[in-house]
């Protein structure tokens, strides 16, 4: 029987709802990461062994499982804290039981543990991650948890081909206060399919086209009787600072209305207490389309439902547009994506618009 291993980091993307924009020094369980499980199990294949870590970072999720599994011992208890030694420690234990892949709950922190794992027992076991962390830049990630349990099962039944993947990070300190450093850490296999979003993180920006869209901003859509909500990343940031000399960090979600800025880096408790006619406006993640579900993990599925699609605002340069095919969204309630998914007419100038779908 085929072996599976699979490891969960149960704080992964806890800072996302809070706008921390990261999770490495904050100790707070992710209260996403089990409905993120289930979704992944309902479609897992039944007909492997997996091999898991025991509680939070494994075993937990198998109670609502009809499969076979089985836990290691990683000295972890049901109150343990657990850090990423206790990661690498599992994904050792994994190699040793004779796995044929290793799959992972986190984002790029996680990503690199699971790596400098395998490297230090100079494994080279392919690696596939359920995207449950704030940052996954990393060439690793299926796009949402059934998507990952699809992959899987392509996999298990050979049809699937392998390809180097590589692991990526931000410094977190740097990247809330704008500085976007990121490094390769290293590469390793992973499976290659069309719904594991591939490693594409510099992206520039064009000034013209910039500056065209926040003149029609500013023209045509900007009214001070509405609160807007302006999401992270450069474009949005340009944007917000050219209409209002002002805004938070260069990823945060900032909230103004009647031309000020009322609050900067909101949480997600922050958006959902706002009232009256709102509007957000966003930029997708360069290199991986994604709208929702990285990197603003803040603006989460309730916020959006009581937004609407029809409130939405995307923003993008053309350089940025051509980096992927299609809009990916992932806000971490199946329904609510379903509702957001289909066609965005995407501000890409003055008075000019590019149709993007959302991908299938």
């Amino acid at each position: 029987m085929i072996k599976v291993g699979l490891v969960v980091n149960p704080y992964a993307g806890s800072g996302g709802r809070s706008g921390h924009k990261g999770s490495d020094d904050l100790y707070e369980l992710n209260a996403d990461t089990p409905g993120r499980m289930r979704r992944f199990l309902s479609l897992a294949p039944r007909e492997v062994l997996y091999v898991t870590a025991s509680n939070l970072m494994g075993s937990y999720y198998f109670s609502y499982f009809p499969g076979q599994f089985r836990f290691v011992d990683i000295g972890i208890g049901k109150e343990t804290r657990t850090t990423r030694y206790h990661t690498m420690n599992a994904v050792k234990e994994f190699v040793r039981n004779g796995v044929e892949i290793i799959v992972f709950a986190g984002g790029d922190g996680t990503a690199r543990d699971v790596a400098e794992a395998l490297r230090e027992v100079n494994a080279n076991v392919p690696v596939l991650g359920i995207p449950t962390g704030v940052k996954m830049h990393s060439g690793v990630f299926a796009q949402t948890p059934e998507k990952a349990a699809e992959v899987l099962n392509s996999f298990i039944s050979g049809k699937t081909v392998l390809r180097p993947g590589e692991i990526v990070d931000v410094d977190e300190d740097l990247y809330r206060i704008g500085v976007y450093v990121v490094r390769r850490y290293f590469v390793v296999t992973t499976v290659s399919s069309s719904d594991v979003v591939a490693s594409k993180v510099e992206v520039n920006t064009e000034e013209e086209e910039l500056e065209g869209i926040a003149s029609y901003f500013r023209e045509r859509l900007y009214r001070p009787d509405v609160t807007y909500v302006f999401g992270p990343g450069s474009t949005v940031k340009y944007v917000e600072r050219a209409l209002f000399s002002a805004s938070g960090p260069f990823l945060s979600t900032d909230v103004v209305k009647d031309g000020k800025l009322r609050i900067a880096n909101a949480s997600y408790d922050d958006l959902l207490g706002l009232t009256g006619e709102l509007i957000l406006v966003v930029t997708p993640i360069g290199g991986q389309g994604f709208l929702f579900g990285r990197g603003n993990q803040e603006i989460g599925p309730e916020f959006l439902r009581r937004v609407g699609k029809h409130r939405i605002v995307v923003i993008s340069t053309r350089l940025k547009l051509r980096s992927f095919e299609c809009l990916r969204i992932d806000t971490g309630d199946p329904q609510v994506d379903r509702e957001l998914s289909g066609v965005y007419e995407v501000l890409i100038g003055y008075n000019e618009f590019y149709a993007v779908t959302t991908c299938e």
